[in-house]
């Protein structure tokens, strides 16, 4: 089966189609609640890995601190210096920190998001404020014994800033999903920390509760009830609108491309026919640019055969001698004209023969005769007008047609072209010939029955002036 543009338009088609549905699919899979409250899940799992990982460090280094010899020794003794001392120890290790070393946790009491060390335990305070320090929006406050052998001493408390986990928490995507960072003091009593997400969705108890270890806080979170046949029927609305839509332009791609097609085709066949009429157009207009290059290349070889047509034709029209027409194009040009006499127009014409033409050829020779021909031939072009047509009827007789010319005005033409042509032609290298001729004149008439009357006619004419003497032009008008 051969390829065509209808074919391939629907094979393309058929390709964007699928690949429109693929890509509806894949982005309905994507985007659908489900899948959204799937990555809400993910989301709320992620931020809670974090969360936990930082209360496992805080622990960590509260318990280290409890255990060091110099918490112990502050919190032992009560010494000033002493405890002055680790308490700057401890800014320069933690300075994103606020650490308390108190004889018991319910010194440091909290009021709001700020955490509050009497004036009495300044000198326990391991922070940039030496009265009270205000906790970041995102600060994890952990408590750690301070243990000599089995005797508790005091408590080492520990608020760590978290800015990676509020920035973390702010930008977290929620898509399909609402996200509640809690701090519990009691089973019922909580704070809000963080919200995130579409709260619209909070309606009743939360989908999942995340308890977060070594924490006060938990996480709360909603997920947008999936409503798959809803949402399916949207993507197929969307994807029938744009099927809809790929049709008609594949459509109007086709037809345009068709067209396009069609005209650069008839453009060929235009070429084609240019050719045959031989009369190739110097440029010719196409649409693709495909076409644009086999198309110069078929004018330039058009151009070529034409020229070669007319080369030939016009060699066929000639006379190989003279090169003025030959009696074919005579009696052609003649039978044109005679067919405009009834169109009120009037064409004179005179037949001219060579005097003593064959003396040249008896006396000097064939070649002698041939020069003499070709001679004549050309002083008749160079003295006629371009308007006049002249043929060589055979031997050394010629006729010269005067197109639009009346009668009375051809002989003025006649008598000019005597007087203007040379007395003498050099036939051959020293062989000179004194240029006679006779000639008979008659006009074309719309009372002729046949198109060679007039040529009767100015023969009759040249046969009088022959027999009159020669060198000279008789006249015989119609009747």
């Amino acid at each position: 089966m051969k390829p065509s543009l209808a074919r391939f338009s629907i094979a393309l088609f058929a390709a964007l189609e699928i690949t429109l549905t693929l890509t509806m699919l894949s982005v309905y899979w994507v985007s659908s609640p489900a899948r959204q409250a799937e990555s809400a899940q993910a989301e709320g799992l992620l931020i809670a890995q974090q969360i936990e990982g930082l209360a496992k460090d805080v622990h960590q280094t509260a318990k280290l601190i409890a255990r060091h010899p110099q918490t112990v020794a502050c919190l032992k003794s009560g010494a000033e210096d002493i405890c002055r001392n680790q308490a700057a120890n401890l800014y320069s290790l933690h300075p994103g920190a606020q650490i308390f070393l108190v004889p018991e946790p319910g010194v440091v009491s909290q009021t709001g998001d700020a955490l509050v060390v009497p004036e009495a335990y300044t000198r326990f305070v391991a922070g940039p404020e030496a009265q009270s320090a205000t906790a970041a929006t995102m600060s994890l406050t952990v408590s750690e014994p301070v243990l000599e052998g089995t005797t508790l001493l005091g408590h080492v408390i520990l608020a760590q800033d978290a800015p990676h986990l509020q920035d973390l928490f702010d930008n977290l995507p929620l898509p399909g999903g609402y996200l509640e960072l809690r701090q519990y003091t009691h089973p019922d009593t909580y704070t809000v920390v963080r919200r995130r997400g579409d709260e619209s969705l909070k309606s009743g108890p939360a989908m999942r509760e995340i308890t977060l270890a070594g924490t006060p806080w938990k996480l709360e979170l909603w997920k947008a009830s999936p409503q798959p046949l809803v949402e399916l029927l949207t993507y197929f609305t969307v994807w029938l609108v744009l099927s809809v839509l790929l049709t008609a332009m594949v459509w109007l791609v086709y037809l345009r491309l068709r067209n396009w097609v069609s005209e650069d085709l008839n453009t060929i066949v235009n070429l084609m026919t240019d050719i045959r009429r031989q009369r190739v157009r110097s440029a010719y207009q196409v649409n693709l640019t495909e076409f644009e290059k086999p198309l110069a290349m078929l004018v330039k070889l058009a151009q070529l055969t034409v020229g070669k047509q007319k080369e030939t034709e016009s060699q066929a029209s000639l006379d190989h001698l003279s090169q003025v027409y030959n009696r074919r194009s005579f009696e052609t040009r003649q039978g044109e004209l005679f067919k405009t006499l009834s169109q009120g127009q009037v064409h004179s014409l005179l037949i001219i023969d060579i005097d003593n033409f064959k003396y040249v050829n008896d006396t000097y020779g064939h070649d002698a005769g041939d020069q003499l021909i070709v001679q004549f031939g050309k002083v008749l072009k160079q003295h006629l007008r371009a308007s006049d047509f002249v043929a060589r009827l055979g031997g050394d007789e010629f006729c010269v047609i005067f197109p639009n010319t009346p009668l009375p005005r051809a002989i003025e033409l006649a008598e000019r072209l005597r007087g203007n042509l040379p007395a003498v032609l050099e036939l051959t290298p020293g062989v000179l010939h004194r240029l006679n001729w006779s000639g008979g004149m008659s006009e074309y008439s719309p009372k002729d029955s046949a198109e060679n009357q007039a040529l009767i006619r100015a023969d009759g004419a040249l046969l009088e002036a022959k027999r009159g003497g020669r060198n000279t032009t008789r006249i015989k008008p119609a009747a």
